[in-house]
Parts: C-alpha cells; structure tokens; sequence
C-alpha cells in the first residue's frame, strides 16, 4: 500500500469508526476518502497580515501532507465577523475550516447583536499558536514593576491612562481588567490601530499600555519601552527576568491566539481527522522554524482542549465587560 493508500485508509477508519451511522451512505463515502477535493481555509483579515502568513504555512503544510490544495481565502470586515459569518454558513464536510483569533472570543462579549453564535455554531479543530501580550511603559514613567504601578495609580489623584490600539480589543479589555483585579482608577485612551498607540507610549503622553510582544520587543530591546510585566501564562524566554501578572494577581491571562474552527455540524469523527493532521504540522521543527521569527510559538491541541479554552474566553471577556459597561454598537 502506498503512503497515500495508509493515510486515507487511516482517515476512513477514523470517520467510518464514529459518523457512519449517524450520516447518510453518500456522507459517510464523501468522509472516507478526505480530502478528495480542494479544502478551503478562511481567514477573516486582508492577505499579507500576520495572521493571513501563519494560515498560509499551515495550509500549504496541510496541502502537502493531504496531496490536495488547501487554499486560502481571505474575506476581512467588520471586525473578523464578515469572514467568521462565511465559515459558520458553509457546508458541514470538512471541505471548509476557518481561522479565529481574538475577536471571535471577544466580540461576542462587547457587540450586542452577533449574526453567529461563536459559542454553538462553530466546531473548534485545534489552536496553531500563542503569544503573550506585555504591559508596556515609556522610559519616563516613574514604576518599573507591576506592584510599583499599582501603589502609584493608588496615590495619584487622577485616573491612570492606558492606552489600547482600538476599543473593544484586547488591549481595552486587557487594561479593564487589569482595573477590575486591582481597583486601582484608570482611563482608557483608545487609537486607530498598535502603531499610533505606541507612538504615544513612546513620547510619554499615555503612560502605559498592554500589546503584543512581537509588536513592543524592537522598542524594548532598543531601550525605548519597558516592560512592566508579561499577561501570558509563563515569563518570556527574552526576559526571563520580568514577572507576570499572574504572580500579582492569580489567574491574569491575556493571550493572543490562532486557531482552526469548522461549522458546528462537521462530523466529529472528521473534526478528530483533521486536527491530527493539524496537530502533526504544528508540532514540527520546520513549522516551528517558521513562526517563531514572527513573535508566536506553536501551541499544538486537540480539538476539546480549544473548546475548553474558547469557551472559557468567552465567559471570561463576557464577564470584564459586563462589569467595565464595554458596549460597541
């Protein structure tokens, strides 16, 4: 049998093994011999952006390993919901999976009208990668830890500012709770955008701020931002040094991500299938190589682990913006 003949008689296995009885003889044959066709993958943002590069290394790894084309199709707007929108209507056969990111766990919490729901329609296949979000300062600003910061906001008589790169993002909610944990005032100043936001930071007008590691680390290496403390799960291999939030506050978590989803009818014989495959690429050497220079690390997982973890978001960002009265028409 030749390696094509193994992988697809592993995959009928697999879907025969849990979705045969469950879906029509045509469905069923359609499963046992995936991918058959082309696949199409969504990415809700323009081509050419950090998460559209990421989705196309996984998809041309994907291609390769099925001996089908995976091709990506970019459909931006409205917040990542025009492209989330086209993934949750199409068919449930594994011939269309999607890209999340932050927004699908978030706009759910500030929008009060959705056209999906990010919590049932949509079955979650496995995330591809991670990266922390840091809280950033300018040289000028006088605390240099996260305690310091605190017991500083606490003594001035004013709010302290933050900036965010757009309301309703991670960097508004991240700061929100950040407020909520500590009690400490603080006011959100929002831009159009990371790049105006930093530029602000770095001039010392808006003292502070909670973005990405790859987008603050050239500044911070440079010497022009420091950081304050990392919002990820764990201190940052570059800066060992530098606690987390967690270790002041348990349980602080604010975590860029890339995942994979499919709609919610797909097979959940199929879903496994797919994520295997998935999980195969993402836990390589040559796709680590490839996405560590762009700021992310590979995070490998099954399908009900990234349930587990979307859902968890959700509650979470759902509950901070309740309490900080985050509303985005």
């Amino acid at each position: 049998m030749t390696v094509m003949g193994t992988r697809r008689s592993a995959l009928r296995t697999a879907a025969l093994g849990a979705g045969t009885v469950l879906l029509p003889l045509g469905a069923a044959r359609a499963q046992a011999v995936f991918p058959a066709r082309p696949v199409r993958m969504i990415v809700p943002f323009a081509a050419g952006g950090p998460t559209d590069v990421i989705a196309r290394v996984v998809a041309e790894a994907l291609g390769d390993r099925w001996k089908q084309p995976v091709v990506v199709e970019n459909r931006a707007g409205g917040g990542t919901i025009v492209g989330t929108l086209a993934i949750a209507r199409a068919p449930a056969d594994g011939y269309t999976l999607g890209i999340c990111t932050n927004p699908f766990v978030i706009n759910p919490a500030v929008k009060e009208r959705m056209p999906y729901d990010a919590a049932a329609d949509f079955a979650a296949v496995g995330m591809l990668v991670t990266s922390p979000f840091v809280l950033v300062a300018g040289n000028g600003f006088g605390p240099n830890t996260l305690g310091e910061l605190v017991a500083d906001a606490r003594r001035r008589g004013e709010p302290l500012a933050y900036a965010s790169p757009g309301p309703g993002g991670a960097g508004h909610l991240a700061g929100a709770l950040l407020q909520q944990r500590t009690g400490i005032a603080m006011e959100h100043v929002p831009y159009n955008g990371s790049a105006p936001a930093l530029t602000d930071v770095l001039a010392g007008r808006v003292p502070v701020m909670f973005d990405l590691w790859s987008s603050v680390r050239p500044h911070v290496e440079a010497g022009r931002l420091k950081i304050l403390a990392v919002a990820g799960d764990a201190p940052l291999p570059e800066a060992p040094q530098v606690p987390t939030v967690a270790a002041t506050l348990p349980g602080f978590s604010s975590v860029a991500f890339q995942g994979v989803i499919a709609p919610a009818a797909t097979p959940p014989a199929l879903v496994e299938a797919i994520s295997a495959d998935l999980r195969a690429v993402t836990g390589s050497e040559g796709f680590r190589r490839q996405v560590v220079p762009l700021g992310v690390d590979p995070a490998p997982g099954t399908p009900a682990a990234f349930d587990a973890f979307l859902k968890g978001e959700m509650a979470k960002w759902r509950d901070v913006a309740r309490a900080a009265k985050i509303v985005l028409d």
